[in-house]
This record gives structure tokens, C-alpha cells and sequence, in this order.
């Protein structure tokens, strides 16, 4: 037999709240021909950053790293055709963002029209690389 519920009465649904301690893309777009991603340092301070390039990226002109507030990060690059690898003058504390930017991108499209960028990291006292995320680039038509 079935026995209404009287949902006055019933608590409220307990709510999880996530703190996310690790770092991690917030964000990752194109503006005209310039790709970005923006990733969140969290946990442990960042000394480099790893960016496997997608196939379908024929060339770049540049790379620009920049803070927050816009202000260009000191860092050293070294590009191969797999992959871009940064490393900060400083190491990234905690409660800051980065974004990286690839100026003058050109590719080729086949199929989709979507890029996807690999990203890894190296934190501060510990070895090896650890996985940050994939950031999706999607390429508007140009109609």
C-alpha cells in the first residue's frame, strides 16, 4: 500500500561542495587567429607547463604567457612539432592563473573543426609530470 510523504517535513538535500587543489584549465577559446588556454595554479607552486600540439597545427608566430592582469609571465620556451614546453623564471604560487596564447595560429581542418591541446605540468617538490586536462579550441567558420 502506498503512504503519501509529507515533504514538509523531509530535510533538504545535502549539498557537496568541491574545493578543486589541483591545477586545472579554467578556460580555452580562440580569438581571431590567436588560441589560448587559461589554467588555475592550485595545490602546489608550478615550475613548467607542457602543451602537446594538435596534428592539425600547421604553424604559429608566437607565444605569449601572461598572468591574471594581463602582465607577460618571465618564462623560457622550447617548441617542437609535438609539443610546447614552458619554464617560469619563478615557480607560479598557488591562487594565481596563467594564460597561454598562440599568435598567428594556422592549421588544417579536416572533419571537425576542433583542436585539442594536452596540458601537463611539473609542481614544485615533486618529479615528473602531472596531467592538468585537455583544452578544446573550437574553430569558428570563417562564412
Amino acid at each position: 500500500m502506498a503512504v503519501p510523504i509529507n515533504y514538509e517535513n523531509t530535510p533538504a538535500p545535502q549539498k557537496i561542495a568541491l574545493q578543486v587543489n589541483v591545477p586545472h584549465i579554467t578556460n580555452s577559446g580562440v580569438r581571431n587567429n590567436t588560441h589560448f588556454i587559461r589554467v588555475t595554479v592550485a595545490g602546489m607552486s608550478l615550475e613548467d607547463i607542457m602543451i602537446s600540439l594538435p596534428s592539425q597545427m600547421e604553424r604559429f608566430k608566437g607565444v605569449k604567457i601572461r598572468d591574471q592582469s594581463g602582465k607577460e609571465i618571465a618564462a623560457k620556451t622550447e617548441v617542437t612539432k609535438e609539443r610546447l614546453s614552458i619554464s617560469f623564471d619563478q615557480p607560479l604560487a598557488p591562487g594565481n592563473s596563467l594564460e597561454v596564447q598562440f599568435t598567428g595560429v594556422q592549421s588544417r581542418i579536416s572533419g571537425g573543426r576542433v583542436l585539442l591541446y594536452g596540458v601537463t605540468a611539473k609542481r614544485v617538490g615533486l618529479q615528473g609530470e602531472i596531467p592538468i586536462g585537455t583544452a578544446r579550441v573550437d574553430i569558428p567558420d570563417k562564412s
